[in-house]
């Protein structure tokens, strides 16, 4: 192992939520986290971008998700007063 990421370090390189990393974690889909202390625990980096790297490679060209249905927005007049 050549690092690991500490919770704040992991949220700045995993663009998620922490509810769903951790969500994601419980399911197995996830790599799982280590203790280094009773209090303290971390994620091995190699893991964690071996896991981008499969997101990554699995990624649609295009999205294919729910998109809004923006055509049905309806817009409320804004007044002038500040």
């Amino acid at each position: 192992m050549k690092g690991a990421f500490g919770k704040k370090e992991l949220l700045a390189v995993v663009p998620l939520s922490w509810s769903t990393i951790d969500r994601m974690e419980r399911n197995g889909e996830f790599p799982q986290r280590f203790w280094i202390t009773d209090r303290r625990c971390a994620w091995n980096s190699e893991e964690v971008e071996r896991w981008l790297d499969e997101r990554q490679a699995r990624s649609p060209v295009e999205y294919a998700g729910k998109k809004p249905p923006v055509d049905q927005r309806v817009y409320r007049p804004v007044s002038n007063a500040a």
